[in-house]
């Protein structure tokens, strides 16, 4: 009989930086960076599609990429075949993969007065199965470490878990698992992503009134909060995406940024979803920079809703979509590198939460009048169905993403 694994991911944001100034290196674009990024918008994908119509969602690729990417450690035969397709990663370079892993997670850590980025990867094991000790060693390359448990007094594992995770999200998810969430297993493992920032120019929250929220056909949806600044935003048209794209940074060095992607007038978030599968991210932010070089003294007035999404996912079925089915099967999955009793994935749980806001600095004191008055300056506004993605600039990697399908007035 074979154990079962649990896989948690979670990450907690509240957007409201200053972080190491924007080195631009290309070289790190490639490679196992862009290799996730495509995992990561594959995974989106997919889980959007297996949600109700009209849910909003967040999710962060890179933890579930993270979590798989340990397990392919200890995995063999068919089971490290289907992990590794799912990856874009070969089984035989998993050295140099840990290495250029490290190279990006550097810069998925920060911690300074204004901003923090802090991930936690762990795997709780039961004291009387110890992991094998090569596994141990490269799971430790994805800076995960090991904690002993006792499996046998689920309540007390539980509370150590939950613990463990409330602390690296400030007390924002409190409880991860439930006690019989634990019955019959004996590891499991567990990625989280912690990020608060705030903007580099901050909405001001007087402005922020009750707006109409549309579907992709100009159909009343209902109503949310709109946000509203005025800025020189990195603005533009992208006729491939068949959508307008804006970059709104955070920080004084503006390393991150969130990318808000809204469908043309008439074009569905899928649609334009198939088109992003087309096109990396650097010729997205090539049409970026071509706007910042070309309309630098170009103000844009930007509406974006506020809002809070909540996502609490199991996301094997969105895995298997992706080709791994045998790591969740009792008699398929082979992972005798990772301990000596025969294990396989019951749960893979992701939770996360989103939380925009203009708050976090003394917003500017502009009134609502002065801006209606101006005229020849670009409108974005967010008030149908869009994508966002929160993105690490040096690495271009996707940290965060999710649609916004359904309006509330948060």
């Amino acid at each position: 009989m074979r154990d079962p694994i649990i896989l948690l991911c979670l990450i907690v944001l509240t957007l409201c930086s200053s972080q190491k100034p924007v080195v631009i290196n290309k070289n790190l674009h490639s490679g196992l960076t862009e290799k996730i990024g495509n995992f990561s918008m594959e995974l989106l994908y997919f889980t959007a599609q297996s949600q109700p119509q009209g849910t909003n969602l967040i999710i962060s690729p890179i933890t579930v990429w993270t979590v798989l990417a340990v397990i392919a450690e200890g995995a063999s035969g068919e089971t490290l075949k289907q992990i590794c397709k799912a990856l874009r990663i070969f089984p035989k370079r998993r050295a140099a993969v840990r290495k250029e892993y490290q190279n990006i997670a550097q810069w998925l850590q920060v911690n300074t007065t204004t901003v923090e980025l802090q991930k936690f990867n762990a795997l709780f094991v039961d004291g009387a199965s110890f992991p094998l000790i090569d596994f141990q060693n490269a799971a430790k390359e994805y800076d995960t470490r090991m904690i002993s448990v006792n499996f046998t007094d689920s309540n007390v594992t539980s509370q150590l878990i939950n613990a463990a995770i409330s602390t690296v999200t400030k007390g924002r998810i409190s409880k991860l698992v439930e006690s019989n969430d634990l019955d019959n297993s004996n590891l499991i493992l567990v990625s989280a992503l912690y990020f608060k920032g705030q903007w580099t120019v901050p909405f001001n929250a007087s402005l922020t009134k009750p707006e109409t929220f549309y579907d992709s056909h100009g159909n009343r949806l209902g109503q949310v909060n709109m946000m509203y600044n005025r800025h020189t935003y990195p603005f533009a048209n992208i006729d491939s995406l068949q959508a307008r794209v804006i970059e709104i940074p955070y920080g004084q060095y503006k390393r991150l940024s969130m990318l808000i992607m809204l469908p043309n007038t008439g074009v569905s978030l899928n649609q334009m979803f198939y088109n992003l599968a087309n096109i990396s991210f650097d010729v997205v932010f090539e049409e970026l920079k071509v706007s910042v070089e070309e309309y630098a003294d170009d103000e844009v007035d930007l509406f974006v809703p506020r809002f809070k999404i909540e996502s609490s996912l199991t996301l094997m079925d969105s895995l298997k979509k992706m080709g791994i089915s045998d790591l969740f099967d009792q008699r398929n999955a082979r992972l005798p590198l990772m301990t000596r009793v025969p294990v396989h994935v019951s749960k893979i749980i992701h939770k996360a939460e989103i939380e925009v806001t203009e708050e976090g600095t003394t917003a500017s004191a502009v009134t609502s009048a002065e801006f209606s008055n101006r005229i020849g300056i670009t409108r974005f506004e967010a008030n149908r169905p869009f994508c966002y993605l929160i993105i690490e600039k040096v690495t271009n990697s996707i940290a965060f993403g999710g649609f916004y399908h359904t309006p509330s007035l948060y």
